[in-house]
């Protein structure tokens, strides 16, 4: 392996071949579909069934494919195309677009760019959007930073998701596509039409982030760290050189760097007797539990004078934001103030917003949360990973 200068940048415009090629998305993974509507809303689009093309007449329209047994039907208001066990409606140009609607359950109408590849899954239908990694970023920088940001925010969201993806390129391989629209892969809603957006993921076309081996990294983020990121190990168990804690106060004056919560003392008591086997007739350890501080950093244990429970798992024991909270007793009832929202490793969204606004570039944004990182032209990749 070559090694590099710790402060490697590279920056070049020449598009690589593999990079070309079309993302597989599955689509409204968490519903089971048994009929929806396909209609084209920009350039012509083949309709093929298994392997053969049927359709080389004019679109239809509106197509409406349906489950019958382990087949899916095709339809249109003039015609019964047949049915067959896969669909795949083909753009012919990059330009492609279409509308899809749910009928059974009933959804609103999404729209998405380029292929869709219908197929029968658990007795639903199974939908796959082929489409183009850039406008697969435009669609996930949308869903998961919003509008109202700044365009220096929408860069690095880009580059962000950009990584994100194609580090986890294989992440559903055994079920013939590589990632889902759900938030465990990356949120994913349809097609962009933010112009602000669409110039940020195009002016930062294939740019990613990689380690000091030219590696992708896994380039989480959440939405506010509450002033202090948390190390990778502390999260999940894997160590990864640049995802250390950073000191952040860029994020403490926004929406989610504070939070609270109320408990009933008597159920908090309960809690830890009888799911952690808490020591709760000992007198020291239970005025511990009811007075448990963390003002001046984060911790990683609830914990007494002998005893310790993580605090990831109070956090999914209780659905609360982060693990970033105090305790203190209030009358019959315990508060928890807490700070941040998220897992709190990686990036912090908000705090990388307001240093957007402040005038920060996104380059400075990613080596500030991100230890000893490097951004590289996907279409370079390959010839800094040869031997």
């Amino acid at each position: 392996m070559k090694k590099y200068p710790l402060l490697l940048v590279v920056f070049v415009c020449i598009q690589a071949g593999s990079y070309a090629q079309k993302l597989k998305i599955r689509l409204l993974s968490d519903l089971t579909l048994s009929r929806i509507l396909f209609t084209p809303l920009a350039g012509d689009y083949k309709l093929r069934m298994d392997t053969c093309q049927i359709s080389s007449e004019n679109n239809p329209g509106v197509y409406q494919l349906t489950v019958e047994g382990d087949s899916v039907r095709v339809k249109s208001f003039e015609k019964d195309f047949g049915k067959c066990a896969r669909v795949l409606f083909e753009a012919q140009l990059k330009e492609g677009s279409f509308k899809l609607k749910s009928i059974a359950p009933e959804i609103k109408v999404k729209v998405y760019d380029n292929d869709l590849e219908v197929r029968i899954s658990q007795g639903g239908l199974k939908l796959i959007n082929r489409v183009g990694i850039e406008n697969y970023i435009a669609g996930v920088v949308e869903s998961e930073a919003g509008s109202g940001s700044t365009s220096e925010y929408y860069k690095l969201q880009s580059i962000l998701c950009r990584t994100y993806a194609l580090s986890n390129i294989h992440k559903h391989e055994a079920d013939s596509f590589n990632l889902c629209d759900l938030v465990h892969c990356q949120s994913y809603k349809g097609k962009s039409e933010n112009t602000i957006i669409l110039q940020a993921v195009f002016d930062t076309k294939g740019l990613v982030i990689v380690d000091d081996d030219m590696n992708l990294i896994s380039a989480t983020f959440h939405s506010n760290c509450g002033g202090q990121t948390v190390n990778s190990e502390d999260v999940w168990s894997l160590s990864a050189s640049y995802l250390r804690s950073v000191k952040d106060t860029f994020c403490l004056h926004m929406p989610n760097a504070h939070w609270q919560k109320t408990i009933a003392t008597s159920d908090w008591i309960n809690y830890l007797s009888l799911k952690q086997k808490y020591p709760v007739d000992d007198s020291l350890s239970c005025r511990q539990a009811l007075t448990f501080p963390q003002y001046n950093g984060r911790e990683l244990y609830f914990a007494s004078k002998e005893f310790k429970i993580p605090l990831k798992t109070i956090r999914s024991d209780w659905q609360l934001k982060s693990t970033y909270f105090s305790i203190r007793q209030l009358g019959d009832s315990i508060v928890l103030n807490g700070r941040g929202y998220g897992h709190g490793v990686g990036l912090c969204q908000e705090g990388a917003m307001h240093m957007a606004r402040l005038g920060i570039s996104y380059g400075d944004i990613i080596n500030f949360y991100y230890t000893g990182v490097h951004l590289v032209d996907l279409a370079v990749l390959n010839f800094l990973k040869e031997d």
